[in-house]
């Protein structure tokens, strides 16, 4: 190699070893990879220049990552796709308005996932968090007015007995919804042992029970509903609020039954928690059926003892 040649490689490998950048479409980079282009891509849609980069295998396995900019400026994107504009996008996003669609060219949000004609599905597959008790997690940032708690939205449970889905905030899973496997439902609630369960009060126009005759079998009479009303207890109590402060009972006094006096009288009405401690609870609305039988029982007493006094009247005349 003479000295001429040497020469011309010296002069090349510092001015790569100074500068180090390189251009495409361009003679004049400015950055280490500089890609330009004043022409559309012939797979775009024809009316914006782009730069791009195809990776392309047995036809028709051509997929491109993809840079653009309309004409009028006002639309910018980055993409991966295959070679079919307008198709098939895998991932689009819009650097001008910062949305990100996967398999739409055109998301309507931060996050757009499948297209609005349905032939790309909007589906999201979120894993669980290593080898932890906790499911797929997605967490809500508190506003910056207003509330004071993240809100998060996941998958628990490390059995079947326990598994649920939860929606609560901040760190306290009980202030939230729980859905458990077998469909139970808790609000305030993280194990339900009823199709729903309530921790707390709630407020309704109107709360209707199945009633229907066909619903039910070995209908019976109920026996001395009189005799049964005056063996239960009403009372007034305060909740104790102290001890079961997850239970989320009022403050104000109170009124109504101890479940464990109805259920020596009435147990048709008392239900037990299926849990280690077997809290019971007092279905209130049945006790209207055996307050009427005992009414109509109170009355027909009444009525016995009117004929009876209109009988010693008429013989003390």
């Amino acid at each position: 190699m003479d000295f001429k040649r040497i020469f011309i490689f010296a002069i090349l490998g510092l001015s790569f070893g100074a500068k180090a950048q390189t251009g495409i479409g361009t003679t004049t980079p400015v950055n280490k990879l500089q890609v330009e282009t004043a022409t559309a891509d012939p797979l775009s849609s024809g009316t914006t220049a782009n730069g791009n980069l195809r990776l392309s295998g047995p036809s028709p396995a051509v997929h491109v990552l993809d840079f653009g900019l309309s004409s009028t400026s006002t639309f910018a994107w980055m993409q991966a796709r295959n070679k079919t504009y307008g198709t098939n996008y895998f991932l689009g996003i819009n650097p001008l308005g910062g949305n990100v669609g996967i398999g739409t060219s055109a998301p309507l949000s931060t996050l757009t996932v499948g297209n609005a004609g349905g032939t790309i599905s909007g589906e999201i597959t979120i894993n669980p968090q290593g080898a932890s008790n906790e499911g797929g997690q997605i967490t809500l940032k508190k506003s910056l007015s207003g509330p004071t708690n993240d809100w998060t939205i996941d998958t628990y449970g490390d059995n079947l007995a326990n598994a649920r889905f939860r929606i609560f905030n901040g760190s306290d899973a009980t202030t939230g919804l729980s859905i458990k496997e077998n469909g139970f439902v808790g609000l305030g609630n993280i194990a339900p042992t009823v199709r729903l369960q309530v921790t707390g009060d709630i407020i309704a126009n109107s709360i209707a029970g199945s009633s229907d005759i066909r619903f039910k079998k070995d209908i019976s009479p109920i026996e001395n509903p009189l005799a049964k009303v005056m063996q239960l207890r009403g009372v007034n109590f305060n909740w104790n609020t102290s001890a079961f402060p997850q239970r989320m009972f009022s403050e104000k006094r109170t009124m109504g039954f101890i479940a464990q006096e109805v259920e020596k009288v009435v147990p048709e009405i008392v239900q037990t928690e299926n849990t280690a401690e077997g809290f019971k609870s007092v279905q209130y609305d049945k006790i209207v059926a055996l307050l009427v039988e005992a009414v109509k029982a109170q009355q027909k007493q009444i009525q016995q003892l009117k004929r009876e006094v209109k009988k010693l009247k008429k013989q003390a005349r």
